[in-house]
């Protein structure tokens, strides 16, 4: 590109602008720097995060510890270069874990800029060109929000991005030293996340052909070793692939050695890795990645610039831009479905497409014929595009207040022992109840809840009595939950009444040690955790009032409640043809069950006017529970859930609850309607269809 390139544009601007880009850059990966790590694909970052907290406590195992499943505790993903520094930094400097974990990612991140510079140079561009190019790679909104993540996106974006600069010096060069680099660096990245790795390798394959040339050329110069280069280059990249099959195998190994684990190995995620033809060829496919590429990468309007600034630069410029939009669509196209469902995915290839349109930019620069105010334009349109993008797009989490720990998770850590373990339904395989418990949990993955045979060859591998408490997220269309709650109480001596209870999970204890915790929280409070023998914290205490239910006919409740309060009166009324209790929140109905008693049947909703076509206000939806108060003065959840019809097709009309197997019950139950998380009363027009205790 030397022959076709203007140097006579100044320097002293665009050396201004990498300042700004990197002071930029360095102010936004530090915001919210303490936040709890739940902004954005927090399954990935507690799961990442678990791993490299029982590493910092356990010390360095090959087979790091996952504690998800039970016995070995280790599902290996990724080679953990990432787990095993921040665990390092974090105890040798004695950091947080998350900000040590943030900064490692930034600092990965940085590290990669020299590379950037350097790859430039391949194309003859002068360092203050270079410098924009590396300034094009700083504006990416995927780069400002995920060089701050608990990931080990940028690690391997290190690696691949330095053995790309280091395979081109090699074959250039044909130097030994820098094949060697390019050895390490292509284990390194391929180790800490082979996907990034197998990205970078067209551009590698292209760089090294188009540097191997001039030797090609000079084939019959006596002494040329025309060979050397592809040899040089093709080392690494195998030395690399043979790492990681041994890798990926000793991997599977130990995915395979536990019953529930087996699903993530690599066959079985052959699918869920690489995508389908059919999905390839899918314009559904293709919009949506439009949609993420212009939301997370390059901007429509920096897009729009660069387009019409390629007409403006010369050839070569044009061809390198070219290629390395190519490649970019090339990581797309080898994980169509990885990409489809995770924007962190484009942390791989986002550098090539910026490594294109920094090379645009450089040219428009250096076109003599644009007068200059036509080329700080362009500049502007580009970078003030690119940091508008981040700040209403990614930047919008940080404007918010933070999501905090789950409350329960705090529960546990005070009340279960650190050697014990804690079984966990609802949450999938989620790490975040896990992480911020501080415990090892078996936690049973969606789709698997009715596996008992499968949950008991887990729970073999486990001395007695190791579970020490059981967490299960309320799920109404979970038909077995109660007789899994059940079953697990009686055979690990938990009490049959959870001794906290939470929108993320109710928390069940041993009989025994009940008394003990309770005295021991006694005054303390934790977010969105009612303990048992505390009245929920209720956004409408002090405004319910009694109803008088004498009056009314109530064929459709068996048995008649004993009591009822609202704020604003229980009424019968009819919907769909059919005789109801209308019961805007918030409303209560008690009930003494009959004698033996163990099924409760029911149907609840709202009225569709609250939410249908010409509706005058809009519902946000309403929570239904009901709850057992014990004598003992324990309250017990049975059934939990939110509707929300104009958000959820499947909450609108009316809604059928049965729990068998609930009883017997020794206490009064309470079916209670409140008006949904944000307390917002506006058109709650909640009702009850029928109640029957049985």
């Amino acid at each position: 590109m030397s022959d076709t390139v203007d140097n006579s544009a100044p320097a002293r601007p665009l050396i201004l602008l990498f300042a700004v880009m990197l002071g930029l850059t360095l102010w936004f990966t530090t915001r919210s720097w303490q936040a709890p790590i739940r902004d954005r694909h927090e399954f990935r970052q507690h799961q990442t995060a678990l791993s490299t907290y029982w590493l910092r406590e356990g010390g360095y195992k090959l087979d790091y510890e996952t504690p998800l499943f039970g016995p070995p505790w280790s599902i290996p993903m990724e080679f953990p270069v990432y787990q095993w520094i921040v665990a390092t930094a974090s105890r040798t400097l004695g950091t947080p874990l998350e900000s040590t974990a943030r900064g490692v990612s930034l600092l990965f991140f940085l590290a990669t800029l020299p590379a950037v510079y350097g790859l430039a140079g391949f194309f003859s561009l002068t360092s203050s060109r270079r410098l924009l190019v590396v300034s094009a790679v700083l504006a990416s909104p995927t780069y400002l929000f995920y060089a701050r993540t608990f990931m080990i996106e940028t690690t391997a974006l290190a690696g691949a991005t330095w053995f790309l600069y280091a395979v081109g010096r090699a074959v250039r060069d044909q130097s030994i030293r820098w094949s060697i680099a390019a050895a390490a660096l292509a284990i390194l990245a391929a180790l800490a996340k082979v996907t990034t790795f197998l990205i970078f390798l067209p551009p590698a394959g292209v760089l090294t052909l188009w540097l191997w040339l001039p030797h090609w050329r000079q084939r019959k110069t006596p002494g040329a070793r025309t060979w050397l280069g592809l040899v040089l280059a093709a080392a690494p990249v195998l030395l690399a692939a043979l790492v990681v099959q041994m890798w990926v195998s000793h991997a599977d190994h130990i995915k395979h050695s536990n019953p529930y684990s087996g699903f993530l190995t690599s066959t079985e995620l052959k699918k869920w890795n690489w995508g389908t033809m059919e999905q390839r060829l899918s314009w559904r496919f293709w919009l949506e990645n439009w949609r993420n590429i212009t939301t997370f990468v390059l901007g429509e309007i920096p897009l729009a610039a660069l387009v019409l600034g390629s007409a403006l630069v010369a050839a070569p410029a044009r061809r390198v831009a070219l290629a390395c939009a190519a490649f970019f669509l090339c990581g797309i196209l080898l994980f169509s479905n990885l990409f489809y469902f995770h924007d962190y995915y484009y942390c791989a290839n986002a550098l090539l497409l910026l490594f294109g349109a920094g090379v645009i930019l450089a040219g428009i620069w250096d076109n003599e014929r644009l007068p200059y105010a036509a080329q700080v334009l362009a500049l502007l349109l580009f970078f003030g595009g690119q940091v508008s993008l981040y700040y209403w797009g990614y930047a919008e989490s940080f404007r918010q207040d933070p999501v905090p720990a789950p409350g329960i998770a705090a529960v546990i850590r005070e009340t279960v022992p650190r050697e014990d373990v804690v079984l966990i339904l609802g949450w999938d395989w989620n790490s975040l109840i896990p992480y911020y418990a501080q415990r090892r949990a078996i936690t049973i993955p969606e789709g698997r809840e009715d596996e008992f045979k499968v949950l008991e060859d887990v729970l073999a591998q486990l001395p007695p009595r190791r579970i020490a408490a059981l967490v299960v997220r309320p799920d109404p269309r979970r038909e077995n939950q109660l007789e899994f709650v059940r079953v697990r109480t009686t055979r690990f001596h938990l009490a049959v009444a959870p001794f906290a209870t939470s929108k993320d999970g109710d928390l069940y204890l041993p009989e025994e040690v009940m008394p003990v915790m309770m005295e021991k929280l006694r005054g303390r409070t934790f977010p969105d955790v009612t303990l048992s023998n505390q009245a929920p914290v209720e956004a409408n205490a002090g405004k319910l009032k009694a109803d008088d239910l004498s009056k009314l006919d109530l064929p459709m409740l068996v048995p008649r409640p004993t009591a009822a309060r609202s704020m604003f009166g229980i009424s019968t009324g009819e919907i769909g043809g059919h005789t109801v209790l209308l019961a805007h929140p918030e409303s209560e109905l008690h009930f003494t069950a009959p004698a033996g008693a163990t099924r409760i049947e029911a149907t609840v909703g709202i009225n569709e006017a609250a939410y249908g076509p010409g509706a005058t206000g809009t519902t946000d939806g309403i929570t239904v529970e009901i709850a057992e108060h014990r004598p003992d003065g324990l309250r017990r959840v049975l059934y939990r859930r939110d509707l929300n019809p104009v958000q959820v097709p499947a909450d609108r009309g009316p809604q059928s609850i049965r729990l068998d197997g609930a009883g017997p019950f020794t206490g009064p139950l309470v079916f209670k309607i409140t008006p949904g998380p944000k307390n917002n009363l506006v058109n709650d027009w909640a009702y009850w269809g029928r109640i029957e205790i049985r």
